[in-house]
């Protein structure tokens, strides 16, 4: 009987995170019942093979092969995803009045655009994503930049965490908390749906609903919860979080999110508008088809405002690129 082989290359930098990764992958099935090709690239690679080992070990059926190596060719080479680690930290603030710094991901972008099977999908997690992917958007000339995406939903799980203790409720009480832009968090039209049990003489339960922005202290907004999203995390200090966040992108962006609206960073692309070809958080809807749908924003709102000022600098970080590719003939 025939099967699909799905070829996945995890570039993370991390070899704790790519071996999770990949078990995370397996385990879960995200690709469905095609058979994998998983390549983790690395350049520890006597490290991460003694572990990957435990991986094959294991058997999983839609494991077809599974190879580490630092070869970016071998790696790229007609892959269908990459799922790719940005090496940036916090202290990188100024890393675009450095563009040179970033030589490395424009050699990735262009190594991947020529290698790649044309309908190859990226997924890039980690600190200042958005400007990796908008480096491999500006490179390609190949592949279909609505295909590159970044991981934004991590923000809102581990918002969703936080509101959750504050309130001692369950997660899966809590909705319509979306990210904008580059890591903005917007609850202004969350909420919380309690469920409780028929009564005596009722035949159903019934929903209380609730704005989460009533239950919650605006001291404890400004004060605790929204500075827990301006500062940049390690890997190490949230892995998981982004292990269950990657897995989960990639099954809705595959096989869509019925009407639950999730969060994404891709490429818009409106013309005349701010936003247009630059990569920003949005949230989303995505049909069994693969058709996305970016939610609209209210013009005159203060999340429209914040998501303004990021688009401006966003078009601004794009020229930036586009003059480095031109002075230094990367495409």
């Amino acid at each position: 009987m025939d099967f699909v082989v799905t070829k996945v290359v995890i570039s993370v930098n991390h070899n704790v995170l790519s071996i999770e990764l990949v078990f995370n992958i397996l385990q879960r099935k995200v690709f469905a019942d095609n058979k994998l090709d998983v390549f983790i690239l690395t350049l520890d690679m006597d490290k991460v093979n003694e572990t990957a080992e435990h991986i094959k070990k294991c058997c999983f059926s839609n494991l077809n092969e599974l190879v580490v190596t630092g070869d970016y060719l071998e790696a790229f080479l007609k892959a269908d995803y990459l799922l790719l680690m940005t090496n940036l930290n916090a202290p990188d603030c100024k890393i675009l009045d450095n563009i040179q710094n970033l030589d490395h991901v424009f050699k990735k972008a262009k190594s991947f655009d020529r290698l790649a099977n044309p309908n190859a999908r990226i997924v890039v997690m980690g600190p200042w994503s958005n400007t990796w992917l908008q480096i491999f958007a500006e490179v390609a000339t190949r592949l279909n930049k609505c295909n590159f995406t970044g991981l934004s939903r991590h923000h809102v799980s581990k918002a969703l965490g936080l509101i959750a203790r504050k309130l001692d409720c369950e997660m899966q009480e809590l909705s319509d908390v979306y990210v904008w832009g580059k890591h903005y968090l917007d609850i202004t039209d969350a909420k919380k749906k309690t469920n409780f049990g028929p009564g005596k003489y009722d035949l159903q339960c019934t929903v209380k609903t609730q704005n989460v922005t009533d239950l919650l202290s605006s001291n404890w907004i400004d004060n605790f919860f929204t500075p827990q999203f301006e500062a940049v995390e390690t890997v190490k200090t949230y892995r998981q979080c982004v292990i269950s966040a990657v897995c989960y992108h990639i099954i809705d962006w595959c096989r869509g999110t019925g009407e639950r609206t999730v969060c994404m960073t891709l490429f818009v692309h409106q013309p005349g508008h701010i936003n247009d070809c630059v990569f920003s958080s949005y949230p989303v809807v995505i049909s069994k088809f693969g058709k996305i749908s970016v939610h609209n924003i209210e013009m005159d709102s203060l999340q429209f405002v914040k998501l303004y000022r990021y688009l401006e600098n966003q078009q601004k970080e794009r020229c930036l690129i586009r003059n480095y590719i031109k002075h230094h003939n990367i495409v």
